[in-house]
């Protein structure tokens, strides 16, 4: 051990790889007792714990925000299970256990998220070199759990949003009956997005609310970047102008305040009694209906899997379905 220039001591140990590491400190039991808990955490592995910090420090910059919301309390869940716990001793069968026991009285989505986390961190392990494999890639979210319905609106809303374009705020929801943008997409739009000779619109970008304060994003996977055609039914009614097209009273993305106040005042004008987001689910319906493909759907939607629009599509086929044999079980034979 030797003794540097600034007082400090110093200790160099060799590693498998033939590399040196040193240890340094003011006095030669601080050197030997780093060296001690070094050999100690090389010996068990690092703890999940703060590997899992580490992999949220790295990607929670790449995130939307509004994924954070639900990133976050899944990554504390997961540190409340392993976070002690040796990452390189965690096995499936541990993995599979607490999303059993997880999964008790929780949502589908819920659960796909925390399993989610558990494999975005242990990849994140395997990438830095902790581990040798992901031991929640095989592990699968139990069946039958219960899950968010997607609900269209109503005929009656349907048919009130197409009557009233001309209502205060109006045609923001016929924007999205006929359009399929996602709320913060439709904040986010400029009149220069609108390219009225090709009749598309251009889907770059998107509004999100941090608090009540509007932010701006761009769409984080290629595929939420697209063209979407312009109707017959809203080419007809649209006006282009400068700027935004839904613009708060200062020309400036609305805030969360005046977006929930513009959209409760269009409720009330008109009856509508829908959200704002089940008319994205009634495009998607007028899609099935008119038998788009579900890759072309995809597009159109901008789903980033194909899997989620085969989810709406198989949700709709079960409720055309529904509607059938409750007109097949009147039927009679005279």
């Amino acid at each position: 051990m030797n003794r540097r220039k600034d007082g400090r001591w110093q200790e160099a140990v060799t590693l498998d790889n033939g590399t040196r590491k040193y240890f340094y400190g003011k006095t030669k039991a601080e050197v030997l007792r780093k060296i001690a808990e070094f050999s100690e955490t090389k010996e068990r592995g690092e703890l999940f714990g703060p590997i899992a910090d580490k992999w949220w420090n790295a990607h929670e910059p790449t995130i939307a925000y509004n994924t954070t919301k639900g990133y976050r309390p899944a990554l504390q869940r997961a540190i409340d299970a392993f976070g002690n716990v040796p990452i390189k001793k965690i096995v499936p069968h541990d993995i599979a256990l607490e999303i059993a026991r997880f999964s008790t009285d929780k949502a589908d989505k819920t659960v796909r998220t925390q399993l989610l986390v558990y494999n975005l961190i242990f990849t994140y392990a395997v990438q830095k070199g902790y581990i040798d494999f992901n031991p929640a890639r095989e592990v699968e979210v139990p069946k039958k759990l219960k899950k968010t319905k997607r609900t269209s609106p109503s005929s009656a809303d349907i048919k009130r949003v197409k009557e009233s374009y001309n209502c205060t705020f109006g045609m923001f929801a016929y924007f999205a009956l006929y359009t399929g943008l996602r709320k913060g997409e439709l904040l986010a739009l400029d009149w220069k997005d609108i390219d009225m000779k090709k009749r598309e619109i251009s889907v770059t970008k998107s509004v999100y609310h941090v608090g009540n304060q509007a932010a701006v994003k761009k769409p984080k996977t290629a595929t939420s970047i697209a063209c979407v055609p312009i109707p017959d039914a809203l080419y007809s009614k649209l006006k282009p102008g400068k700027g935004l097209v839904f613009p708060n009273y200062k020309g400036e993305y609305m805030s969360g305040t005046q977006f929930n106040k513009a959209w409760q005042r269009y409720c009330n004008e008109t009856g509508v009694t829908a959200t704002a987001h089940q008319f994205r689910h009634a495009y998607a319906t007028m899609l099935f209906e008119n038998n788009i493909p579900p890759e072309e759907a995809q597009a159109l939607l901008r789903h980033a899997q194909v899997q989620t629009t085969m989810d709406v599509y198989t949700d709709l086929r079960e409720e055309k379905l529904k509607k059938i044999h409750s007109k097949v079980y009147s039927i009679d034979i005279e």
